[in-house]
Parts: C-alpha cells; structure tokens; sequence
C-alpha cells in the first residue's frame, strides 16, 4: 500500500517528543515492503533524509525547535503553511492510508482527503495539544485556544481511525470527543532498547557529579505545562535527609530559566546539573550513571491518558522510576513494581518517595531490573511499530474504503 505519513516536528535526526515512535512507525512500514512517504521537518537534506528512513519521497515542513522560548508565537506562522503544504500532498500522492502524529498534523490529513477520496486517515493521537494552553499566561497565547482547541476536535472526530497510548486516553476520546469506541484502538508507547540499554556510565558520574552519593535524573524537554517546579520544590527535602544527592535535568525547554530561578533562591543551586539539550545517543549514559528517573505531570485531562517516554528509557537502562499518580502511567505498571507514584504537584509527596529509593540499595537494583524485564517483554518499539503498521493495513482494506489502490503495492 502507499502511506503518508506525517509530523510538524524535526523528525532527522530524531528531536524527542513523537519522532522516535513516528521514526519506528515509517522504519515498520518500509520493512513490510509498503510504499512510504513522509512529511516533516528535517534538519539535513532531504536526500539524507529519505535515505536515512527507506522511505520512497519527503516533504521537507519547517519546524519549531521545541526548545525555542518563542515557538507558541511561531507556531501561529508555521503551522497554517505546514497545513496547506501537507493537504495538498497527500492530494498529490494519493495515499492508500495517512498516519498523522497528532491533531495539527491530521486536521491537515483531513483536507487533503477531500482531493484524494480514498484515503484512509489514521490518528496517531498521544496527547492533546491544546488543553495545554491555560498553562501560559500571556493573552494572545490564551486567546488561540478556542481556534485550537476546534481543530483538534474537529480532526478527532472525523478521521477514519485513531490509535492512541492508553486506556485512559481511549476513554477521554469517547467519553469527552464523542469518538465511536470501534475507531479507537490502543499501541502503547515505548523505548529503542538499541539505543537505551545498560552502560558503564561511572566515569560520566564522576565527571559531572564527583562528590555524588546519589543521583536523580529528569530528562527530556522541560516546559512549564509538565509542571517541573515541584522537582525544584522537592528536592530541599530530599537533601535534609540525603545531603549528597544531586539533581541532573538533561535537556532543556521554557521551564528551565524559571527553574534554575528557584533553585538559586533555595539555595541548592549547587546541587543541580543543568546539561542543555542532548542527543538521543547521549541520553541513555546519564540515565545510566543515576540512581533514580523522575517524570513529572500536572493533574489535567491531557495528562491524565498521556504517557512520556522517560519511564520506558529509565526502565531500559535498569533504572527505577518515581511517576506522578496518573490513570495512563498507572495502566502500564502496578504500584512497587518498578516505580512509585507522588500525587501530582505533590513536592512533599514526591521527596518521599525518592527518599524511599534512595535509602534502600537493593529495593532500587529489584526494581530497576523488574523494569528492564518488563520494556523487554512488552516496550520495545520495533514490536509495538509493527503491531500499529498491522491495524493500518487492517484499515486499509476495510470494505467501506475499498481495496488498496493500483498505485499502492504490498
């Protein structure tokens, strides 16, 4: 079959976010022998590009750095453009399927289907982009949000199937967007565990952090609306009974200049490693040379069916996880497993259930490997790509959108 497959995100190299599990999905794709094009933002040529992904064609988008402290204002410029240029894509290659990462993406999907009839739209929906908004004070920002938040409904509603991360997610779709239950399907997110696996990583820790008696990680892009100040909020706590412990935030986003804000005020600046943004194939030796992985959620509807990838990257690397007490992170594991859940917003509560980790070797050790076993077993992105590039071959052949087109091929 011949599949679009869209992101508004860098995809080449892999910028965080959707693109590992979009990157997994095309690699999927071209495996099973499928026509594949792609459109997104790429930081190389496009030739690289498509070489670097198998794929048969690229749309080069622009794209918003995720770490640019302006990208709301610039949002508002690119993503109209990257709209327009990907409908009238998919009216060109005439796709058999379109996978779009997100709302923006398939409202974008939707308008091209209208040229090109037989398409079928699939949603790749991990979160809901605009019940993030409220979270940012200026006005022009909020005054989006009503726009926002119709497109996203709009592209929810009226694309053929949605696969999206959770059951819970599942549940807000039906229950809150009105989505019949039959187009919801769920592939769960995951980890490369090619990339994060279990390193040496002690010459990284006594290069960053000699005097280290233990280390907590938070890793990823760092924006206010995940809430990072309760780690900040916490982390005094945590010192009064572990006094050597120190806090690594590898990578960067809008939060960070407030964050280290607070750290200074608190006093504990020296105990805090601010790293900047870091490649994908940088991550997994931090990850490895700390003792405990941090996500941190506010308690909102998004977050409440949303997953991060950081649990599944800090299980890979036999890590144990402290999550904020949320109904998709806890679908995935049971309570003691490999993590332990704060209430959200909770600085209190999470210093201790870091403490609890910290002060017990072995219990971290059980619980790292518990995690590794269970990415293993049910995380690893190859088997939950093909399992999604399966359900799209499925839709494809669906009778109310007709057999696969001459043009595609299987």
């Amino acid at each position: 079959m011949r599949v679009v497959v869209a992101i508004f995100e860098q995809l080449v190299p892999i910028s965080g976010g959707g693109t590992p599990r979009t990157t997994h999905i095309i690699r999927s794709l071209v495996r099973r022998g499928h026509e594949v094009y792609v459109a997104a933002g790429f930081a190389n040529s496009e030739e690289e590009a498509r070489r670097e992904l198998g794929c048969a064609g690229v749309l080069r988008l622009p794209y918003v750095s995720r770490l640019d402290q302006r990208k709301m204002l610039k949002y508002l410029f690119v993503y109209p453009w990257n709209v327009l240029q990907m409908a009238l894509y998919v009216a060109r290659t005439k796709p058999d399927v379109v996978v779009s990462h997100n709302t923006v993406a398939g409202y974008a999907a939707l308008l091209g289907k209208r040229l090109a009839r037989r398409t079928v739209t699939v949603l790749d929906l991990t979160d809901l982009l605009f019940e993030y908004l409220d979270s940012y004070s200026k006005r022009w920002i909020r005054a989006v949000l009503s726009v926002g938040r119709w497109l996203e409904r709009y592209a929810i509603r009226h694309s053929d199937h949605i696969v999206t991360i959770s059951q819970a997610m599942r549940q807000i779709l039906i229950s809150d967007h009105k989505v019949a239950a039959e187009q919801v399907h769920i592939v769960h997110d995951g980890v490369d565990t090619e990339v994060f696996d279990v390193q040496d990583a002690d010459a990284l820790r006594r290069e960053v952090s000699p005097s280290a008696k233990h280390v907590c990680i938070l890793h990823g892009v760092i924006d206010p609306q995940d809430g990072p100040e309760v780690l900040a909020e916490a982390a005094p706590y945590v010192l009064e009974r572990f006094p050597n412990t120190y806090f690594w935030c590898v990578g960067d986003g809008a939060a960070v200049p407030d964050l280290r804000a607070m750290v200074r005020q608190s006093g504990i600046e020296d105990r805090f490693v601010f790293t900047g943004w870091l490649s994908q194939g940088q991550v997994p030796r931090y990850i490895n040379a700390s003792d405990v992985g941090i996500v941190v959620l506010p308690d909102v509807l998004s977050a409440r069916g949303r997953v991060t990838l950081k649990e599944f990257e800090y299980w890979a690397c036999s890590k144990p996880a402290v999550l904020p007490r949320l109904p998709a992170l806890q679908e995935i594991i049971p309570e003691g497993e490999a993590s332990f859940f704060f209430r959200p917003g909770d600085a209190r509560d999470l210093a201790e259930k870091i403490c609890a980790l910290l002060a017990d070797d072995e219990l971290r050790r059980t619980m790292g490997q518990r995690g590794l076993a269970m990415v293993l077993d049910r995380f690893e992105w190859r088997v939950l790509a093909d399992e999604l590039v399966s359900l799209c071959e499925t839709f494809a052949q669906l009778p109310e959108h007709g057999q696969l087109s001459s043009g595609g091929r299987e």
